[in-house]
């Protein structure tokens, strides 16, 4: 029987889960009823946070982490490992004006899942919940593996990423549950070392496979990683008890699955990645077509944005979490820093393969100061983050580091050495590093024991929104420039010949070394234009940094603040 500890202390991190409902039982609401009572259509609580908590021992949390952190590699490795492949994967197709939809298709049901599984993990088994989300993920593994078109590898991407969305929150959240409060910066940041290394570890693997293999490898890898994950989970983990809502009937639970709300996303999200697919690249932005679907866009998400107000604690976002300032800004410092890194993420190979002419696997080589820059200071970032108790300095220093690096990497030309592209990916790197885990640790920070898994949903929701918004946005600003960068009187340079070339195969389709150079140049403003859209989100996720609380998570500052306000709640009511 594996080992189990109890814990008793007062000041883990459930601490502040105390302080979250002590500032609503201060006083009595208006109409009688007291603060502390669920709102209206908010469940209950399963368990009573003075309820002990049991811990695995040493020695199977050490191996239960392990299979997370395998899992969580797994996805973020299928975040990045497909940016190496695209150009061979457009090649085989000839699907070049698909390419933004082989990152976007995964990001986007990544992100409109993440709520759906939150809940599913509030009031389902952990590990059914879990194996569940492994389980399709590989499914959507094998279907792209096995793709004979371009349209079988959106698909297959998009189902990886609805179960990617529970794999990723559940990672995070059977965390919170098998981790010792004290040791829980130090995990999250080893899943931002896992994150961090797969980011970049993609492209160079990718880059293997793609050119000493087949593409297709970068899929088939993920079905024996995903199936050491499912044994060790499915014979080591057991569901804590307190990890689930009592008494919630299977009628309240499927209210609580806010379908509407996910299929509105879809539709929304569909209508503006077609918008950028086609918007100056297979037409022209005045034409009706994307016009029409930027306007369905935006009616779309203004119905979702009613839609999710009526729903209240139903909804895909809870508007009573995100309006809180500091979860307010987490989401839109995750938006801006996702969209940027994802979207830099993918064109730095472009830009190593179309422009300085490298292999495949060369351009993921070229990529390696980013991962190893990003995993040690995400690590390092996170373990700072728990010793100190101040996360709003690192929020900070790292959005410095992400504007000045960004910055640097605008400035990359046909001639940039490897100092250049060493050193401004380092600088770049540090900033993300230093900030990407920070919203997930205040998620679980300031949220209660029955909140914090979705919480820690809608923190990743809006970090894989913008990973979908940004690598669109980015992929449509760079043809967009590409084509208008090219030559109208020479027959052999067409904006169809270059985006049927892709940017691997640029030197086999034009031979001509001066046709090559008005590409390679083109490509080059094209990817300059795409890096100004980095740079703006990364100082966007600047400014919101600035509106996060200034509040210390450490044991003793939160014992202080509990004391405070259980001594101002006591006082009497004419006082």
């Amino acid at each position: 029987m594996p080992e189990t500890k109890t814990a008793t202390d007062p000041l883990t991190d459930k601490s502040i889960d105390h302080e979250v409902r002590d500032t609503a039982r201060s006083k009595p609401s208006k109409g009688g009823a007291k603060e502390n009572e669920p709102a209206s259509g908010a469940p209950a609580a399963a368990s009573s946070p003075t309820n002990e908590l049991t811990y695995p021992g040493r020695f199977l949390s050490i191996v239960l982490n392990i299979a997370l952190l395998l899992a969580m590699f797994l996805v973020a490795l299928d975040m990045a490992i497909v940016a190496t492949a695209i150009p061979t994967i457009t090649a085989e197709f000839h699907s070049v004006d698909q390419v933004g939809w082989y990152g976007s298709a995964f990001f986007m049901t990544l992100a409109a899942f993440q709520a759906s599984w939150g809940k599913a993990y509030k009031y389902f088994p952990l590990k059914i919940v879990f194996l569940a989300c492994i389980v399709i993920f590989e499914i959507g593994s094998l279907v792209v593996a096995l793709a004979p078109s371009s349209l079988a590898v959106i698909i297959g991407r998009a189902v990886q990423g609805a179960g990617g969305a529970g794999v990723t929150g559940g990672c995070y959240i059977i965390a919170a549950f098998i981790t010792r409060p004290k040791h829980m910066a130090q995990t999250i940041g080893l899943f931002g070392t896992a994150w961090s290394c797969s980011s970049v570890l993609g492209p160079v693997l990718g880059g293997v496979f793609t050119q000493d293999l087949s593409w297709r490898w970068c899929f088939w890898v993920n079905l024996p990683i995903g199936g050491a994950t499912m044994v060790i989970i499915l014979l080591l983990f057991k569901t804590p008890a307190h990890s689930r809502l009592a008494h919630a009937n299977w009628k309240e639970v499927s209210l609580h699955f806010d379908v509407g709300g996910v299929i509105f996303l879809l539709a929304a999200l569909t209508c503006l990645l077609l918008a950028l697919e086609m918007g100056g690249v297979t037409r022209p932005w005045s034409n009706s077509v994307p016009i029409g679907l930027l306007v369905g866009f935006v009616l779309i998400i203004i119905t979702l944005v009613a839609l999710e107000w009526k729903q209240g604690e139903r909804s895909m976002v809870v508007f009573r979490i995100v309006k809180r300032r500091t979860v307010a800004a987490f989401c839109v410092f995750g938006f801006c820093v996702h969209s940027s890194s994802f979207a830099r993420n993918y064109n730095l190979p472009i830009y190593f393969q179309a422009v300085q002419g490298v292999s495949p696997s060369e351009s993921g080589i070229r990529t390696l100061p980013t991962v190893l820059a990003g995993s040690l200071f995400s690590f390092v970032g996170s373990v700072l983050v728990g010793k100190i108790g101040y996360w709003q300095p690192f929020f900070w220093i790292g959005s410095i580091f992400s504007v000045v690096g960004a910055g640097l990497i605008y400035t990359l030309d046909l001639h940039s050495t490897a100092a250049h592209y060493i050193g401004y990916q380092v600088v770049v790197s540090i900033g993300t590093g230093l900030t990407i885990q920070i919203p997930i640790i205040i998620a679980q920070a300031i949220s209660s024991q029955l909140d914090m898994s979705v919480t820690v949903s809608i923190a990743l929701f809006f970090q894989f929104i913008g990973a979908t918004i940004g690598v669109s946005v980015a992929t449509n600003i760079m043809d967009n420039v590409i084509i208008s960068s090219l030559p109208a009187n020479n027959p052999n340079i067409t904006a169809a010949n270059v985006l049927e070339a892709g940017s691997s195969s640029l030197r086999e389709y034009f031979p001509n070394p001066d046709d090559l150079n008005i590409v390679v140049n083109a490509y080059m403003d094209g990817l300059r234009a795409a890096w100004v859209w980095s740079i703006v989100l990364v100082g966007v996720g600047l400014l919101a940094s600035f509106f996060a609380e200034w509040k210390s998570l450490r044991p003793e500052d939160v014992k202080k603040r509990l004391e405070a306000k259980k001594s101002v709640s006591e006082l009497p009511a004419d006082a």
